[in-house]
């Protein structure tokens, strides 16, 4: 650990020792992270990744952290968090962007450039990294449907490559970055195609008031807990079981959108995860359906 800090400080990445997690987590939970490097630029996060790579040190790689739940243990280890890095470029309808650019601003940049196809991602809070790794989406459009090629770094073989689109092997809420945890998303390049910018801010508008409207975007939460099972929707088969309000500590199922959980005030990872499996459990008792979970936790 002490090689690590001196090489991440020789190369003048801003560090947060002994951090607590919940700090950087949009659930608000976790406990401390042993060292967080903030990179500004994608070579200051290579470098990081390569630091990282030659000193043995575990790592984790993430933008906003929008759909994970830290340990109450913390990370022993290097987290890196890759919100700095957000560079966007258009050039005709194509636009691409750092791992730490966040979709929203993504959104706004193809409906400046009058570039349809991105107005999915208005109101989702993650960064593109997380989004690609994720093959995030809402409202019938997402990832894979805009995402041409990825820039990775490989932590195994220490080495960048790039991903051109059927090599993401992208499914719903799935991709390689996740079948190989050692590839880390260093960007994206995405192409839209043209359209009324009207027509697009509309669209935006939309998506959003239905969000407020339908998800309880006034308490912490990590988005929708469980993927979609095939042929049911997670959310309705967990209100049909009439789990919205169950709690466990301070988390508790969303009473305005059963596919959320949310923290009400102090809730802990562990509180979280026991929910999580509460909700498994009384859901496969009663409906015979596996509820497979999209977000991520992280011991």
């Amino acid at each position: 650990m002490k090689e690590l800090l001196s090489a991440l400080r020789a190369a003048q990445i801003e560090l947060l020792e002994n951090e607590p997690l919940c700090n950087h987590s949009s659930f608000r939970v976790g406990g401390i992270a042993r060292v967080i490097a903030l990179p500004r630029t994608r070579e200051q996060l290579l470098s990081a990744l390569r630091i990282a790579t030659q000193c043995g040190v575990r790592t984790g790689v993430f933008g906003n952290a929008s759909n994970v739940v830290f340990s109450d243990a913390g990370f022993d280890g290097l987290l890196v968090l890759t919100g700095n890095c957000r560079a966007v470029t258009q050039t005709g309808n194509v636009i691409v962007a750092d791992c730490g650019a966040s979709v929203g601003r993504i959104a706004k940049a193809a409906c400046d450039a009058s570039l349809s196809g991105a107005e999915f991602l208005h109101g989702i809070p993650a960064t593109l990294g997380g989004a690609v790794v994720m093959n995030a989406g809402a409202f019938e459009g997402c990832m894979e449907q805009i995402v041409v090629s990825s820039e990775y770094f490989d932590l195994e073989r220490g080495a960048c490559g790039v991903l051109l689109h059927d090599a993401h092997e992208f499914a719903h809420r799935m991709s390689a970055y996740i079948k190989n945890s050692k590839l880390i998303c260093l960007g994206a390049t995405m192409e839209l195609r043209a359209g009324d910018p009207a027509e697009i801010r509309a669209k935006m508008d939309d998506f959003m008031a239905r969000r407020k409207r339908t998800q309880p975007l006034e308490y912490p939460s990590a988005g929708s807990v469980f993927k979609r099972p095939v042929g049911h929707y997670a959310a309705k088969l967990i209100d049909e079981c009439g789990l919205k309000g169950l709690t466990v500590g301070g988390a508790q199922v969303s009473e305005k959108h059963a596919g959320f959980i949310v923290n009400k005030g102090g809730a802990t990872a562990a509180d979280i995860w026991e929910l999580t499996k509460k909700i498994q459990e009384i859901v496969l008792s009663r409906t015979g359906v596996t509820l497979e979970c999209e977000i991520r936790f992280i011991h």
